[in-house]
């Protein structure tokens, strides 16, 4: 089970970085809007925070010294064991299948085909318009048990355009004693017509002592300094990419990456390697190679992957015209990801673009 099923009081598993935030919405909590956007960088607990607003808010019996729900009323009970009927999680494929919390599949599948568990093609990462109108149809009923029925939609910026206009009808004529949270690591995403019917929530980062003491309780890798520096310091995605082996993956893109440049590897080589990593997190790390070079190019600041590159990999073989070039064209890849794309001839035009550019 999921990391909520494991536990139903908020501060067995409430992570240390997040008890402002925590102290924030209890405090507002009986005044709440109904409607939030929180957001927080992936794998900075995003998904830990709301489980926990869901739980409390549905509490019959909540804590008021200890600011945390019972625990044992029948909402805490029927929440844990996901089962709640006044709690609905809508969400994409990916998420249901392969998320990290099970309790979050748990709760939506309701909205989503069985067949879904154990499909072995290519899981959707978008959110159809067939979710939020089933969501609609169930959200103008009164609650059942609880004295309020929650919503949760994560990622909120996977909604289709359709999908985020069926939306509006909640955010616009929201139901009695109803809250909606949008949960979103890229709120820039989501159409004006929707941020601008929410209030935003930012979630605080953690220190980089809070997530280093809580991955060494929390993963046995000796690899967690550069984890960290791999994924911005986000404590979920350094562990995630130490267990799952996406750190050795991105170590050994990097090394062909060097390889491209000096013209000793192949690009289409390297983009067949790649065939079956996420093409998103690909162009997210060839994001962080470009920055690389511009950081090293301009503040004499080496990259990590450095130390195993030749002499005549430097960063006086690449001018900040082509770099910022490239790194545009990036951006470009990494808004259409979720669109129809060819995955492998784009690797291939990005890896033959990088090796064009060293002098």
């Amino acid at each position: 089970m999921g990391l909520l099923a494991k536990s139903t009081r908020m501060f067995e598993y409430m992570l240390p970085w997040q008890q402002a935030n925590w102290e924030s919405f209890v405090g507002s909590f009986g005044n709440l809007h109904h409607a939030q956007i929180i957001t927080a960088p992936e794998g900075y607990g995003l998904r830990e925070f709301c489980l926990s607003m869901a739980q409390y808010s549905l509490c019959s019996d909540i804590d008021k010294k200890k600011n945390t729900w019972c625990g044992v009323c029948q909402n805490c009970q029927l929440f844990s064991a996901g089962s709640h009927p006044d709690f609905h999680v809508i969400c994409n494929e990916l998420e249901s299948a392969q998320g990290r919390i099970d309790i979050i599949g748990e709760y939506s599948f309701r909205y989503q085909d069985e067949s879904v568990r154990d499909q072995k093609g290519p899981l959707k990462k978008i959110i159809p318009i067939d979710h939020i109108r089933a969501l609609i149809e169930k959200f103008v009923q009164r609650p059942h048990i609880a004295t309020r029925k929650i919503a949760l939609i994560l990622p909120a910026d996977r909604l289709n355009i359709n999908a985020a206009n069926a939306l509006l009808k909640l955010l616009e004529e929201p139901p009695e004693d109803s809250l909606l949270f949008l949960l979103s690591s890229e709120p820039s995403r989501l159409p004006p017509t929707v941020l601008s019917r929410c209030v935003q929530i930012q979630l605080q980062r953690p220190s980089h002592e809070q997530v280093q003491l809580w991955l060494k309780d929390h993963t046995a890798s000796e690899d967690i300094d550069l984890a960290l520096q791999l994924t911005d310091g986000a404590p979920f995605k350094a562990r995630q990419i130490c267990e799952s082996g996406l750190l050795q993956i991105q170590k050994e893109l990097f090394e062909g990456l060097v390889g491209v440049c000096r013209k000793t590897a192949s690009p289409y080589q390297l983009s067949k390697a790649l065939q079956n990593t996420d093409f998103e997190e690909v162009i997210k790390w060839l994001q962080g190679f470009v920055l690389d070079m511009v950081r090293w190019k301009n503040t004499g600041k080496s990259p990590w992957w450095s130390a195993n590159s030749e002499q005549d990999l430097k960063p006086d073989k690449f001018s900040n015209e082509r770099l910022f070039q490239v790194y545009d064209r990036l951006c470009v890849y990494r808004r259409i990801a979720r669109g129809s794309i060819n995955e492998e001839l784009a690797l291939d035009t990005i890896f033959l673009t990088i090796q064009k550019m060293v002098r």
